[in-house]
């Protein structure tokens, strides 16, 4: 008996190129790519708003790439004229990754419910159908042919490995939580593009290295500059650091899983570091802000050794699981000079990319590519030039108004304030106590064992199906 395969979808098209709209939602904010015949035409982002709110549909953008690809082809098109439109990422899986740290923070984590109550909340709508309305309130009431939802990691990894000149490469995607997973080893073959290990949120070596980053003098968007700075000025004192955050930070393992230690950390609060037990830890106060000297350098250059550490080791492992010559990288800009460390100096491997996008474009035009090469299995060109899918970006006018019908996010009225406590303390609280209460203890991990979630299968077109 001959096994039936669900045929490929055939995609509506009104022209002869084939367009796919990537959309993607985060606390980086909004982002939108367009697709065209496997290039990326158009990319660009919105910023979150001010004030901590959450990231909102990013109208203004996706009005853009629709009107880029009208301008490709000489005619009006919009989300309906698309082959897909793929969202980065599961909407209600992310949700319920949220919805279970509210439980199991619960009562302590009510500043960080109301934080990310309102995001959780709007990407749980958007996958119950608010995205289908919102693309229809900037594309003429239209209704998109196929929405896809590729998962957060895989848009990752397909946003480095896709736009490579690599046949095959091991790829390491270190981008953050999104749905789950806060890290991922991967490998990309032709099309293909399998998950062969994952590390699971809060134990995220983005998270470290930010802290790490931030602690030393360069939080935000400046912890690259951590490489920029000179050499400690006394080593031993250095490498004392480096002993604490590798034995008492955090541990890291050989095969690059880690494991953040909670006790440094306020899980209540998002995982931020919690200075009182780092200044016991390190006995260093606040940064000053400017160039950091004396102890605060020798800090930064044991911060800096630590990251290119942790991924040589994740570069190590992605080498002895994929036997591959080639490395794609999806990472902060931090975590990608950590790879131009130790990593390149080991030669390891003969090739290392690292993806062409920032942050949120890159989830983006990822999404977009995993929805071309993996749900409809158009295969990559048989020549990678180096130049192939680098983003065209398209600078929007500063006080671009939203198209008609958006509703731009405003800040939380007092009515949902309100709404929002009333859930937590008479539902979330209560439902965590007996949680805790039923539940058995949990030992932490000891020895040599890994951090890993072995996963190790190849993703589907069914794996982009669905909202959770």
């Amino acid at each position: 008996m001959i096994p039936w395969k669900k045929p490929a979808p055939a995609a509506p098209r009104k022209t002869a190129a084939q367009y796919i709209l990537g959309v993607s939602v985060s606390a980086d904010g909004a982002a939108a790519a367009m697709l065209r015949d496997g290039k990326v035409i158009f990319s660009a982002y919105e910023p979150p708003p001010a004030g901590g709110a959450a990231a909102s549909f990013p109208s203004a953008v996706v009005s853009a790439a629709l009107e880029k690809a009208s301008e490709a082809e000489n005619v009006i098109l919009g989300v309906k004229d698309m082959a897909a439109v793929a969202f980065c990422g599961k909407p209600l899986a992310e949700y319920a990754r949220l919805r279970g740290e509210w439980l199991s923070l619960a009562p302590a984590g009510f500043g960080r419910f109301m934080a990310t109550a309102p995001g959780a909340f709007g990407k749980r709508l958007l996958g119950g159908g608010l995205l289908a309305r919102e693309l229809a309130a900037v594309s003429w009431g239209e209704a998109p042919a196929l929405t896809l939802y590729p998962e957060h990691q895989l848009a990752c990894a397909a946003s480095a490995f896709y736009p490579s000149p690599f046949e095959d490469s091991a790829i390491l995607s270190l981008d953050g939580p999104g749905d789950g997973p806060a890290a991922a080893v991967c490998m990309g073959s032709g099309e293909k593009i399998k998950v062969l290990r994952e590390l699971m949120h809060p134990d995220s070596p983005q998270l470290l290295s930010g802290a790490l980053a931030a602690y030393a003098g360069y939080g935000g968007e400046a912890a690259w500059e951590l490489f920029t700075a000179p050499e400690a000025a006394d080593r031993d004192r250095a490498a004392e650091f480096y002993e604490r955050m590798t034995g008492s930070l955090a541990t890291l393992r050989e095969d690059g899983s880690v494991r953040l230690n909670r006790r440094y950390f306020r899980e209540a609060d998002g995982m931020r570091p919690d200075l009182p037990q780092w200044r016991k830890l390190f006995g260093l106060g606040p940064a000053s802000g400017g160039e950091p000297e004396g102890e605060r350098l020798d800090f930064a250059v044991a911060a800096r050794a630590v990251m290119e550490e942790l991924v040589y080791r994740l570069g190590a492992q992605a080498k002895r699981l994929s036997g591959s010559n080639n490395l794609c990288l999806c990472a902060p800009p931090e975590l990608k000079l950590a790879a131009e460390g130790k990593l390149k100096a080991a030669g390891l491997f003969i090739n290392i990319w690292s993806q062409p996008y920032s942050a949120p474009e890159g989830k983006a035009a990822g999404a977009a590519l995993a929805a071309r090469h993996v749900y409809f299995g158009i295969k990559r060109p048989a020549l990678y030039p180096r130049s192939w899918g680098e983003p065209v970006k398209q600078e929007l006018p500063e006080e671009s108004a939203p198209p008609f019908g958006v509703n731009p996010p405003r800040p939380l009225s007092a009515a949902a304030r309100l709404g929002y406590a009333a859930y937590f303390w008479l539902y979330l609280a209560p439902a965590a106590a007996a949680a805790r209460f039923s539940a058995p203890k949990e030992t932490d991990a000891v020895g040599g064992t890994s951090f890993y979630v072995a996963r190790a299968r190849i993703h589907a077109r069914e794996d982009l199906e669905g909202a959770g």
